[in-house]
């Protein structure tokens, strides 16, 4: 038996739609792509959506889209995936790390608010496995400052608190419609937010920096291009080549339709494993709001054997993300600051792991990793 962490349930409604595309044998984004962006930022309730090839692409151009100056420092929890903390660094700021706490996987706000200087231009909220950020009280922070929260919601799409969605709280959010996440394009990603400006920009920078009033039909505006030089192919922004294909935002749709089952279903294996391994001396997760989770977080002062024992006995495991990011080799000479104590991120990175909560578990999947977590623990007594 193999119980994976990760994995798109994909069936014949998707594979419909990609034949859909492959029949009129057209690549870039079109009108499917135009439908998913709609369509997703309606599901969060916010006005744009702008479709990217994955989610650290979609993280590159939300915080690209702010374009805050060189040197800005961005608060980021040191418990992260590293291309949320690199495109800090690509962006030409400074990031700001700050505790992650065991159990949430997150930072606590009170820790962010310590770290705010006259310096700070943006803080990233990054809902770790699924497990939101408590965002009121990071809205309530940044109120009345000229600071910006992006919220990372790749792993948490379909969570909220007080019944409004993750993805919807900061300025700008992004999330990974990656083939392991909550609902899949097979890889891409996508920006959300309620201003204009940022979506605008997002667009522009994801397209090669391509001015984004397509409908022109001349150039009226620069005057070192010709009059009628086409206005779609005229560059305001140093923009990347980010877009998905439009075969992907078709199979997005489908997925779409289905996150409330998907999420129903990743929370009845979180719950019945919550319910069953309590019992052992695990740190057991700890949450606000309602989540849509990515995975089952534990902490265990002896990791190395028990995650030597799942993955021997067919449970995949993953680590939790970077752990503390600042430790990683590729930020030894690195431009960043530490704000307070990393305790929590130190534990994190030594003993914090995940398990499955794949919505394709059966109830003899969810018995099985219980009785494999049960004789592990029987030969230490």
């Amino acid at each position: 038996m193999r119980i994976k962490y990760g994995g798109m349930m994909f069936g014949n409604e998707e594979r419909e739609a990609i034949n859909r595309v492959l029949d009129r044998n057209y690549w870039p984004l079109a009108e499917e792509g135009e439908a998913m962006e709609k369509e997703s930022a309606a599901y969060l309730n916010v006005k744009y959506g702008v479709l990217a090839n994955s989610g650290s692409s979609a993280g590159l151009l939300a915080l690209s889209a702010l374009e805050l100056p060189k040197g800005s420092e961005v608060i980021i929890s040191a418990t992260t995936f590293p291309t949320i903390f690199n495109i800090i660094l690509q962006c030409g700021l400074v990031p700001v790390v700050v505790d992650a706490k065991v159990g949430t996987y997150n930072f606590d706000v009170e820790d962010v608010k310590r770290a705010i200087t006259d310096k700070t231009r943006a803080i990233i909220a990054i809902h770790a496995v699924g497990n939101p950020v408590d965002m009121p009280a990071l809205m309530d922070a940044v109120e009345g400052k000229d600071i910006y929260v992006l919220e990372d919601n790749c792993d948490g799409f379909g969570g909220s608190i007080n019944g409004q969605k993750l993805g919807s709280f900061g300025h700008v959010s992004f999330t990974s419609f990656h083939a392991a996440h909550i609902v899949s394009m097979g890889q891409g990603g996508g920006v959300f937010t309620n201003d204009e400006y940022i979506a605008k920009n997002a667009r522009m920078y994801r397209d090669w920096g391509r001015q984004a009033n397509l409908e022109q039909r001349e150039n009226t505006e620069y005057l070192s291009l010709p009059k009628d030089y086409n206005p779609r192919f005229i560059y305001e922004k140093i923009g990347y080549n980010l877009s998905p294909l439009e075969l992907q935002a078709a199979m997005g749709r489908v997925q779409l339709k289905r996150v409330e089952d998907i999420k129903a279903k990743r929370k009845a294996n979180f719950e019945y494993l919550y319910e069953h391994l309590q019992k052992y001396p695990l740190v057991m997760p700890e949450w606000i709001g309602e989540p849509s989770w990515f995975a089952f977080p534990l902490s265990y002062e002896n990791r190395g054997s028990l995650v030597r024992h799942l993955e021997d006995n067919g449970i995949e495991t993953r680590s939790m993300f970077a752990g503390r990011i600042d430790a990683h080799p590729a930020y030894k000479d690195a431009d960043y600051r530490i704000s307070g104590a990393l305790d929590g991120a130190d534990r994190i990175l030594k003993e914090s792991f995940w398990v499955s909560v794949h919505p394709s578990l059966t109830q003899e999947d969810r018995e099985y990793m219980v009785s494999v977590f049960d004789s592990f623990f029987s030969e230490k007594e």
